[in-house]
């Protein structure tokens, strides 16, 4: 298993979180997301254009969140995902490479991916 997961942001994506396709409903992800963050994060940190989630490498851990981050660049596809060790973490960082006027509107779902710690307990 590679050491990085990288999925750049498709470039030509719209501004909008379609999981018209996805397997799993919206709340399905992010009561998978709350299972993972109440085993396994250690930290996350918001930064200008990116969030960055530290997971503990507990096993199953790598392939329940590259699972997740492929299904996250399949509903939102305008964003980047990376997953890389560091150490005996696995760093999680979505990226928004969106310039101009749409910027804004990516950096809202990155708040929105950084608040799910927050809120995926929560009904």
């Amino acid at each position: 298993m590679s050491n990085v997961l990288q999925l750049p942001a498709r470039a030509d994506a719209p501004i909008a979180c379609d999981m018209s396709t996805a397997h799993d409903t919206p709340d399905e992800r992010v009561a998978e997301y709350r299972r993972l963050f109440e085993r396994a994060l250690a930290r996350r940190d918001r930064h200008e254009h990116s969030v960055v989630f530290a997971l503990r490498a507990t096993p199953g851990t790598r392939e329940q969140l590259e699972d997740l981050a492929r299904r996250e660049a399949a509903c939102c596809p305008f964003l980047d995902y990376r997953v890389a060790t560091a150490g005996d973490d696995l760093i999680f960082t979505i990226t928004n490479p969106v310039t101009g006027i749409e910027r804004e509107g990516a950096e809202a779902t990155l708040d929105a991916f950084y608040a799910l710690p927050d809120h995926a307990g929560s009904d």
